[in-house]
């Protein structure tokens, strides 16, 4: 709706700001409305606990650089675990998160450049992409898969745990961007064509 200004001239109207969480959150639930239920649910619930299982590891990693700041800058002292603990906590983290941020839509895109595309030719462009992001996630996987093999044998020193815990980071988090991916592949070419893309 547009208002007057002092001079009666007609206003532009300001443009609805929302914060990208609530941004996120509405996308998703956008996504779920042109779901079926069965299929809702359970993707409901993957996103529900990958989202807790990533506030848990974002705590405790930022738990930890904290306590390795204090300890090293107050007390002159280096715990010895925490460098390693971290690294391991920030591969889980992005691996885990970046399924998460794909169905929010946080990845950088080209939506203007999308925007100014008809429907069909955005629609292509779409796919293409995602078949694109899906192939990577495949071949991902399989690296992460024959990598763990060496990785088992194998310990990180400063945690005494074997290198399959943070490789495993590989396969799990592609493994689960390639389910987003696939759920948005699906959107795609199942939305109503006032809601594709």
């Amino acid at each position: 709706m547009t208002t007057q200004d002092s001079s009666g001239a007609a206003a532009i109207p300001q443009p609805e700001v929302v914060d990208a969480d609530e941004a996120g959150r509405r996308r998703v639930d956008a996504q779920w409305a042109l779901m079926p239920e069965g299929w809702r649910r359970l993707d409901r619930r993957i996103i529900v606990w990958t989202q807790w299982l990533l506030c848990v590891v974002g705590v405790a990693f930022a738990a930890m650089i904290t306590l390795e700041v204090v300890s090293r800058y107050v007390f002159s002292f280096s715990i010895y675990f925490v460098n390693a603990a971290a690294r391991l906590l920030l591969v889980w983290f992005f691996t885990l998160g970046a399924g998460i941020a794909m169905r929010h839509g946080a990845h950088v895109g080209f939506e203007l450049l999308l925007s100014a595309l008809p429907w069909r030719a955005r629609r292509a462009v779409v796919l293409a992409g995602l078949g694109c992001t899906a192939v990577f996630c495949v071949e991902m996987i399989y690296a992460g898969i024959v990598a763990a093999g060496p990785a088992w044998s194998q310990s990180e020193p400063g945690l005494g745990i074997s290198l399959l815990w943070p490789m495993l980071a590989i396969p799990v988090g592609f493994a689960l961007l390639l389910y987003h991916t696939a759920v948005i592949i699906w959107i795609v070419t199942h939305a109503p064509e006032a809601d594709r893309p």
